[in-house]
């Protein structure tokens, strides 16, 4: 952190920093870190889904094509009919689990064999199209009920297919709240203030009144010497354009912090103005500094493979040399895998490891694929 853009005294050449000035210093390292870790978010995130399209597709490919082979070796078997009636049962149930599994994968959601083969494997015949959208039809009447117990919305199965409707469904229970929210604001606001509220309230006002103005003093400062239009230099003229691009942005969003940092990098005669302020100014900047730390938060998460959807979130890490060894741990696994489900080929090839398998099998409540 510049050293300008730290209050490194009080008010008196004695005095301990307050409470207000900590925080500002505090806020300020913050922002500053934020705003490095945002690009290297952003380059971590393509360097993730590079490497995944180039080392952790293909090992799922093989693996799933290792892991379909294996279900066809169980479907093929001559022991099948050696189960006992139960056994057999349990069987079918295994098969169609396993192979509803494969089939919710995006790399054999459209097998066709696969799709054959779970049909001779339900109870009524079934397609997998219409089991799936029977669960859907499910999970839909459970969506309904959650978005009225939560958000006292009342929706219908079919709405939740139509994005508009669902939209139209939010907008009016948005509006309703707002409504609410207003009505309550007016209401408090038609009671009687007391002395000490009136004079808190004029204080923050003054607070803000203060940090707006000294913003408005450093924007003018800035476009006195930078403005391009004075500037004989087509060269300098150039560069200056971009500078007020800068100084013109920071201060439509409000960034005083932005403004305070272009003032002290161009005019480095310039003093830390807010290091003359009082606690209830400061506290005033402090607070937009928060904001703005929150907001550069939100654009990391949303910046980061958890947050923008990159299908390989789960191999990200913060450390480059972290997501490598992620993503090589997860392949040599897969290849272990595949390797394993070479040997349960192997060993189904006798009767007796074959009833074993079947008998000791256990279902879970969330049959998933790694990955």
């Amino acid at each position: 952190m510049s050293k300008q853009l730290e209050i490194v005294k009080g008010k008196k050449a004695d005095q301990k920093l307050s409470k207000e000035q900590k925080r500002f210093n505090t806020l300020v390292k913050k922002i500053k870190a934020l705003r490095a870790q945002i690009p290297q978010v952003k380059a971590l995130d393509l360097e993730l889904r590079q490497l995944g399209d180039k080392r952790i597709v293909p090992s799922e490919k093989n693996y799933i094509g290792a892991f379909r082979e294996w279900l066809f070796a169980l479907h093929n078997s001559s022991f099948k009919s050696k189960l006992s009636k139960k056994e057999q049962g349990k069987f079918a149930v295994i098969m169609q689990e396993e192979i509803t599994v494969l089939l919710q994968h995006e790399f054999l959601h459209e097998d066709q064999e696969l799709r054959s083969l779970f049909s001779e494997y339900e109870d009524n015949g079934r397609s997998f199209e219409e089991v799936e959208a029977e669960k859907e039809e499910f999970e839909k009447i459970i969506a309904k009920h959650m978005f009225k117990n939560m958000f006292g919305l009342d929706i219908e199965p079919e709405d939740i297919d139509n994005p508009e409707k669902m939209q139209e469904k939010l907008a009016e229970k948005r509006a309703q709240f707002e409504a609410e929210e207003q009505a309550r604001a007016e209401e408090k606001a038609s009671r009687k203030k007391s002395d000490s509220a009136i004079a808190a309230e004029a204080k923050r006002e003054e607070a803000a009144l203060a940090v707006k103005k000294t913003t408005r003093q450093i924007y003018f400062d800035l476009v006195r010497h930078f403005h391009p239009d004075k500037e004989p230099d087509e060269t300098l003229r150039a560069e200056k354009t971009e500078l007020m691009k800068q100084i013109t942005g920071a201060y439509d969003a409000d960034d005083h912090l932005q403004l305070l940092e272009l003032q002290m990098t161009m005019l480095a005669d310039r003093e830390n103005v807010f290091a003359d302020f009082d606690d209830a100014q400061l506290k005033y900047f402090n607070a937009s500094l928060q904001q703005q730390a929150q907001e550069l938060e939100e654009e990391i998460y949303f910046s980061s493979p958890e947050g923008n959807g990159n299908r390989y979130a789960m191999f990200y890490d913060s450390n480059q040399a972290a997501i490598l060894r992620n993503i090589e741990r997860h392949v040599q696994k897969q290849k272990n895998a595949i390797k394993q489900i070479k040997r349960n080929q192997e060993l189904i090839r006798e009767e007796r490891n074959f009833k074993d398998f079947v008998r000791s099998y256990e279902f879970e409540e969330e049959d998933e694929l790694p990955f």
